[in-house]
């Protein structure tokens, strides 16, 4: 057996030795929030006087009481903090994929509770992989994710969804590798969408490999360099494409092996948690922390506002 390097990452015995308390948890969240010490939300004075019996910190310009919850999607009175980090530690450290179902009975909350906690937080990985562009040279493809594998004959079954993928090449010492992807669900494959996608993903200039697909023939006139190559299919497609075709591939088996079924509304959710991590596949040590502090950047919205 060959010597596999050994990953500093967060154990459940260091998740458990850092917030076994609440007043721990609230200690984390606070230095995560003000590193420097308190600022108001309001009026960005920072003195303030705390009032450690309900755990708020009174602005001395303006007034304004702040807990370390408020503004932030933690706030909730009924939630102990615990739960939220435990749920942020599970999404960050399972890559095939962590259920509502799983995280309901581990942290002793009803199911709504638990999908909605995860439906935050995929919520936030969306919006922090919303800000990478990719570069270079670029793989480009499609295909069709969720719905129920049962009976369906074909790439677009009744419940699929299509989506585009891209993702980098990149050239190392050990040849070429695969570096940051993106995907989106479309309404179809049609040359607006894939435009748009492009568009908001890859940067101008970059060049873009596809196969002979019809939609992806005006990208040329959008400003990137359009490498058009006939793959024939089947084998020979995923040998020009390979790391596209991993990605799609470990897409579908990531939604199919935990989740089994995803509706159309929620596809967004499962494919943003699976890109967020792919993306941070050398970063495993510290994953916990990323994504706590995208969490930390969401704003709060009601549970009525998510899609049932």
């Amino acid at each position: 057996m060959g010597y596999v390097k050994r990953i500093n990452i967060m154990t459940v015995s260091d998740f458990w030795d850092s917030f076994n308390t609440e007043e721990k948890c609230h200690d984390y969240l606070f230095k995560k929030r003000w590193p420097e010490g308190f600022v108001c939300p309001l009026c960005k004075e920072r003195e303030s006087h705390f009032q450690p019996e309900r755990k708020l910190n009174w602005c001395l310009k303006c007034g304004y009481q702040a807990s370390v919850t408020s503004g932030t999607i933690f706030h909730s009175r009924n939630l102990p903090l615990w739960k939220w980090y435990w749920a942020i530690y599970r999404v960050a450290q399972d890559k095939k994929g962590f259920s509502a179902m799983q995280l309901m009975k581990e942290i002793g909350v009803s199911y709504p509770t638990a999908w909605y906690l995860l439906q935050k937080i995929r919520e936030a990985m969306k919006k922090r992989d919303g800000q990478y562009m990719l570069s270079g040279t670029i793989e480009m493809d499609d295909g069709y994710v969720g719905g129920k594998e049962e009976g369906k004959i074909g790439r677009a079954g009744e419940e699929k969804v299509p989506i585009v993928v891209a993702v980098e090449e990149r050239i190392t010492k050990k040849g070429l590798k695969p570096g940051y992807t993106a995907i989106r669900a479309v309404p179809n494959l049609s040359g607006r969408y894939i435009n748009k996608f492009a568009q908001s993903k890859i940067r101008l200039g970059s060049i873009i490999k596809t196969d002979g697909w019809k939609g992806y023939s005006s990208l040329s006139k959008k400003g990137f360099y359009h490498d058009i190559i006939i793959t024939g299919g089947g084998k020979a497609a995923g040998g020009l494409f390979p790391w596209v075709h991993v990605v799609i591939g470990n897409l579908k088996r990531f939604i199919l092996g935990t989740h089994h079924h995803v509706g159309k509304n929620h596809i967004d959710g499962y494919i943003a948690e699976y890109a967020y991590r792919l993306n941070r596949r050398f970063h495993e040590e510290d994953l916990f922390n990323h994504l706590f502090q995208a969490c930390l950047l969401l704003s709060p919205k009601p549970k009525e506002s998510l899609k049932k």
